[in-house]
């Protein structure tokens, strides 16, 4: 029986998510109770053991809904100013309460309905103007003010509890994995709150617009818009009146135990890398490539990232097999949102950006980016248009340039990706010709085969960590939210590790850059 022989991990996953459904330790603890006594009685009735986490979140939800309605209820919400006084606290005179509910129930009513009151009831306009306004007829007019009128009244009499996003919203960034080209119809939430707890919200329970305005504490004026935004871009999906967050969310929970649970392959790895590099240091820059002199600290930056990059990209990319998932317009891709990623510190000290881009000859630049100079710097060559081919002829030793490729190249010695010395311009990292870099691969590849068996160790546990915390919806698209996530638990994780044990060292700004390099077909 499934619950017999992983009831520690069950009852841990019940915990977690009884923490992120509650205010305190306490309520959690006897909510997680209340949900483990009612999984031992029901699960009688489970006929396939295979459905069992399903089963078990059914449970889950459903406990919550009654342990929710016995919650003592807390007044509605309203703005807070930071610099709230004391006097500010004073109790409402009892004939305004009614004022401040119908306020809250029109901010809870659809758009349609909401317009149509204010329209009529603050607006004094006609029915017959507001059948213009609105582009309706006029009995639908009447229609929308009676059944609103029936929702306030309704809604007045009822006590409401906001959720705790309302008060405590969390925070969330999301990542992206394109195998084919990136879409231009995703946008970024960084900094939209509102957006960011929507998802949170509809996590784990199907909820209607009303219910996420209840649980994140904001009027459904003010987030409508959001909330069609996510769903046009398939961040939420509909079962009939109800939304459902459609990518997998990790966690503050979800990441701890991820850590905890491949730290020590990410050990292991970084033992293998020490390992390889000093061993082969001699014979790798005996190889000639420009820059084969740079200093011990950017070598070892540098080969690091050629065999986790190797590992982690190219050799794994071949021996992990999963459906690739599209999104709603047919674009392969995987996206998946991350709490508190801008404070988390494995991410802040070592999250890693990972960008190739080539010309038409054949010529590579590569980024395996870790911000160990204060930031990540991938991204500013897309910001200096017709930077790379300016960067490719310096490599190459071009010496004549235009006044247009002049003005290139003072923005990139300005940036650090360009050196100006006494004989002209040099590209400020390593150069590798296409023979030169097989020949380095060829050296490393015994270590990065070795990392690559640890990685796919970390994904088999990564996987069942992320299907475990997952809703049933999602469990589809585990495997390759996994990969992706092994970005962190592997990449990120070992070169932590190398960083603490002083083999790897942050980033003086004077030698070569320290996981940029290029390679000339040639």
């Amino acid at each position: 029986m499934v619950l017999e022989d992983n009831k520690s991990e069950i009852s841990k996953m019940i915990f977690n998510y009884c923490k992120s459904k509650t205010d305190c330790i306490a309520d959690a603890e006897d909510l997680s109770q209340e949900i483990l006594l009612e999984l031992c009685r029901s699960v009688s009735n489970l006929r396939c053991e295979d459905a069992f986490y399903g089963f078990m979140w059914s449970v889950a939800n459903n406990v919550y809904k009654q342990w929710y309605r016995r919650k003592k209820r807390i007044p509605p919400f309203c703005g807070l100013d930071e610099n709230i006084s004391d006097d500010s606290l004073d109790i409402m005179p009892e004939e305004d309460e009614t004022v401040t509910l119908l306020r809250r129930e029109l901010g809870l009513l659809s758009e349609k309905y909401r317009r149509a009151v204010i329209l009529y009831y603050i607006e004094n306009r006609s029915c017959k103007e507001i059948s213009r306004l609105l582009d309706t007829s006029e009995s639908m007019v009447k229609h929308l003010l009676f059944k609103s009128r029936k929702l306030l009244k309704e809604g007045i009499n009822m006590e409401r509890t906001y959720g705790d996003k309302s008060y405590n919203p969390k925070t969330l960034k999301l990542l992206f994995w394109f195998w084919k080209e990136s879409s231009s119809r995703y946008f970024t939430i960084d900094g939209d709150k509102i957006a960011q707890n929507i998802l949170f919200a509809c996590y784990n329970d199907k909820l209607t617009p009303k219910q996420i305005s209840l649980e994140i504490g904001v009027s459904l004026p003010y987030m409508e818009n959001t909330l069609q935004r996510l769903y046009d871009v398939g961040y939420l999906f509909r079962h009939g009146e109800k939304y459902l967050t459609n990518i997998i969310l990790f966690t503050d929970d979800l990441k701890r135990e991820l850590r905890l649970k491949t730290s020590p392959f990410a050990e292991k790895i970084a033992d293998i890398v020490i390992n390889a590099v000093n061993k082969n240091e001699d014979r790798i820059r005996e190889i000639g490539f420009k820059g084969h002199d740079m200093n011990r600290d950017s070598f070892a930056w540098q080969m690091s990232s050629m065999i986790l990059y190797k590992a982690a990209i190219d050799d794994l990319d071949k021996r992990v097999t999963f459906v690739h998932p599209t999104d709603k317009f047919g674009c392969e891709c995987v996206v998946c949102g991350v709490e508190n990623y801008a404070s988390d510190d494995l991410c802040s000290r070592f999250g890693v950006g990972i960008s190739n881009s080539q010309n038409d000859s054949g010529d590579m630049i590569r980024f395996v980016d870790f911000p160990i100079n204060g930031e990540m710097i991938h991204h500013i060559m897309s910001e200096v248009s017709g930077s790379h081919n300016v960067l490719f002829d310096i490599a190459k030793d071009v010496t004549e340039f235009s006044q247009n490729d002049k003005v290139i190249i003072a923005e990139l010695v300005k940036r650090g990706f360009v050196k100006n010395e006494t004989g002209g311009f040099s590209v400020n990292c390593p150069v590798f010709t296409t023979e030169q870099f097989k020949a380095v691969e060829m050296i490393l590849c015994d270590a990065s085969s070795k990392v690559a068996d640890e990685i796919e160790k970390i994904m088999e546990v990564v996987e069942e960590i992320v299907k475990n915390h997952a809703p049933t919806h999602l469990q589809p698209v585990c495997r390759a939210v996994s990969f992706l996530r092994l970005i962190d638990e592997a990449m990120s994780s070992s070169v932590e590790k190398l960083y603490d044990r002083m083999f790897l060292v942050p980033y003086n700004g004077t030698d070569l850059l320290p996981t940029t390099f290029m390679i000339l077909n040639h």
